[in-house]
């Protein structure tokens, strides 16, 4: 895949040179803390911009943007709204990179300031300058020594940069979680605050840092997610990178929606969507800040578990066991060591000994009390093959156990967790990551090893083939359930025998034809749910046919007089041990997204489905199918076997297909999709349109 991405921010985030309009020198003002922020740390060159200063800090001030020189990089906004959107367009004139935009007073701020941000895309749309912005606190890129903010105050004590970024819409927030993030020992290299997204959206600086030889992994916090096919990009690129990149998404609920709408004036679209994007595409879907900062914190040295397989070392019974079963919980295996290793481990404790040599390896304080048996017995299992992790259990004490824990932890390239009574400065020093919890180990541990097993990403592309054009009549919004299966049938799905009939005497003569039971079904254009008007009769014998149709015509008209009849289907009746559903929905997000579950009557008892956003490739519609009610889609005595997974895949392909060539299809459903015997067949299906024009929209 090719490397390029779409906007390049290495001027905006990168920058040589920085001019800041507003610069100050007065205590209190933003303008006061960026200059000082800036020249705080930044070799390159400083333009301060001040009608009524001559020098600021020792940096000569510009008395205004025009007396500024051409082709600056990076230029922070730190002035009244009124003033900024001018400003804009003068820096766009001359040439600047980027624009950090801090002001406030734009699209969360009513009318006025709707309109004032409307101002401001079409500078940004004319000019092509990348903006920052507004109403955000800015951004830190330790790397480059660039700390354009205002939520770290000067004089803050900084660690060195490290291979974590965060990215976040929200200013304030991402003040927090910069701050928890370092509290909990994470060297952040960048912080990036996109605030209103009038330019730069959250998916764009993603993809930009995801490219940066500098950074490992990306955590990410969103409120709303614009341009959502980039951070499908960003992540494909970051599977071939090996980048993990991990979302905290707000906006969950209804009333969480709304509010973030207020917030950023964006459209947050369904979680359920967003939880299986992100599932399909690799992303790492996190549900609280704490989890955020524990999987960055287990993220950074860019160690991996490709057989997920623990081994846990501890001087407490009890945290071994809450630690196994955290391992458990999470799908991690505690397996028991090798017989060697259980014998030199044994040769090396004191007599008479009263822990465990299994795993979890209970040592006791006894031991955990000598560093130099302490040392040996890590060495021992830090080298058993088995295991492609370790978790150890310590105290916040200054002993020379944990020197010897440090020494382990360089000397492998094994993840090594410890589980602590409190935080450790030895322990940042070496980047040792430190959870106070089992729970939360663990299940940092598990997404690790999630991330080292998982599959190769879906590289398949709207634009991987060629679209079909989907024809219709015009004037018709949606098909009649013949046309459709006849066009699902063109895109590989298997449907039901069947042939649309004027009157019962060709029905009789296609069943004895089919020669097995069939069902019949009025069509017409104003029925889309047939059940609901009687409009059909199943498990029917050429014989019953007349008298069937007869009574079944006169049902539809009692119930739906005005519905004009087209014909009657007659079709066979296909053996099904298990019914399953596949649909399409768009969301206001990501678009087309493919349902498949259980259908038939369990559709309304079980809400079971797994989604699935299109396109897509056939090995992940069964990878995704597969993991359907946790597996036993596929594990339980009557679940599928590996020929109908096949089936199933190859319709939700099709029908992810047609919704990406089609893009006015607003409602497709394939229910049911009778399985039985290797076969997976469509019985029935609804398809309808946007609009009654005819043809693709």
């Amino acid at each position: 895949m090719s490397t390029a991405h779409t906007t390049d921010l290495t001027r905006l985030l990168s920058p040589r040179s920085i001019a800041i309009i507003g610069a100050s020198d007065k205590p209190g003002r933003i303008g006061t803390q960026m200059l000082t922020n800036i020249a705080s740390m930044f070799t390159g060159d400083i333009y301060p911009v001040n009608p009524r200063a001559e020098e600021l800090l020792g940096h000569r001030a510009y008395a205004d943007i025009t007396s500024l020189p051409d082709g600056i990089d990076m230029a922070i906004i730190a002035v009244p709204a009124e003033l900024a959107v001018p400003a804009v367009e003068q820096l766009a004139a001359k040439g600047v990179g980027g624009v950090t935009l801090l002001t406030s007073g734009f699209s969360e701020a009513g009318e006025e300031g709707i309109a004032r941000q409307q101002a401001l895309n079409e500078i940004i749309e004319r000019t092509g300058v990348h903006l920052l912005g507004p109403n955000c606190i800015g951004y830190m890129n330790l790397h480059d020594g660039v700390m354009a903010n205002f939520a770290i105050p000067p004089g803050t004590k900084i660690p060195d940069p490290g291979p974590v970024a965060l990215v976040s819409q929200s200013g304030g927030f991402s003040s927090f979680i910069t701050a928890a993030s370092m509290r909990a020992g994470i060297r952040l290299g960048y912080f990036v605050s996109t605030g209103n997204e009038a330019g730069v959206v959250l998916a764009e600086a993603v993809e930009h840092l995801v490219e940066r030889d500098e950074v490992n992994t990306v955590l990410v916090f969103s409120e709303s997610l614009k341009k959502p096919e980039i951070l499908i990009r960003a992540a494909r690129r970051a599977r071939e990178l090996d980048k993990p990149i991990v979302l905290l998404k707000t906006g969950r609920t209804e009333e969480a929606a709304r509010a973030a709408m207020s917030h950023t004036a964006s459209i947050a679209g369904s979680a359920a969507v967003l939880d299986a994007v992100c599932e399909q595409h690799g992303i790492h879907v996190v549900h609280s800040m704490e989890e955020l900062v524990d999987l960055g914190l287990a993220f950074q040295d860019g160690r991996r578990m490709p057989k997920g397989d623990v081994s846990i070392i501890t001087a407490s019974g009890g945290a071994g066991v809450l630690l196994t079963d955290g391992a458990a919980s999470n799908g991690l295996k505690v397996s028991q060591p090798p017989t060697d290793a259980v014998e030199s481990i044994a040769a090396q404790m004191p007599q008479p000994f009263y822990g465990s040599i299994e795993n979890p390896f209970d040592l006791t304080a006894q031991v955990t009390a000598s560093p130099d048996t302490l040392g040996n017995v890590l060495e021992t299992v830090r080298d058993i093959d088995a295991y492609d992790a370790m978790a150890v259990v310590t105290w916040a004490l200054d002993y020379p156990g944990n020197d010897r824990l440090i020494e382990i932890y360089r000397s492998t390239e094994k993840p090594v967790f410890v589980l602590c009574t409190g935080y450790m400065d030895k322990f940042y020093a070496a980047g040792v990551p430190i959870y106070l919890d089992p729970a939360r180990l663990m299940r940092s541990m598990a997404a690790v090893a999630k991330h080292s097993q998982g599959p190769p990403l879906d590289t398949a592309t709207a634009e991987d083939r060629a679209p079909r054009r989907v024809e219709r009549s015009t004037g018709v919004r949606s098909l009649l359930e013949h046309d459709g299966k006849t066009l699902l049938s063109s895109y590989g799905v298997s449907v039901t025998r069947e042939r649309m009939v004027a009157d019962a005497d060709a029905a009789v003569a296609f069943a004895k034809e089919l020669g097995v039971p069939v069902a019949i079904k009025a069509m017409s254009y104003a029925i889309q749910h047939k059940t609901e008007y009687g409009a059909v009769r199943l498990g029917l014998t050429a014989a019953d046919l007349p008298q069937a149709m007869e009574e079944m015509l006169a049902e539809v008209a009692a119930k739906a007089p005005d519905a004009r009849i087209e014909g009657v289907l007659v079709q066979e009746m296909v053996p099904a041990r298990l019914e399953m559903t596949v649909g399409l929905q768009r969301d206001p997000v990501f678009g087309p997204v493919v349902a498949v579950g259980l259908g038939g009557v369990t559709v309304e008892i079980m809400a079971a489905a797994v989604l699935l956003h299109a396109p897509f490739s056939f090995e992940t519609a069964k990878r995704i199918i597969r993991g359907l009610l946790g597996g036993r889609i596929q594990t339980a005595a009557r679940g599928l076997d590996e020929a109908e997974l096949d089936e199933l895949a190859r319709i939700a392909v099709a029908v992810g297909e047609l919704a990406v060539d089609d893009p006015s299809i607003t409602e497709l459903d394939v229910n049911p999709v009778r399985v039985n015997d290797g076969k997976a067949v469509a019985a029935d299906a609804l398809i309808v349109f946007e609009d009654d024009r005819g043809g693709a929209a």
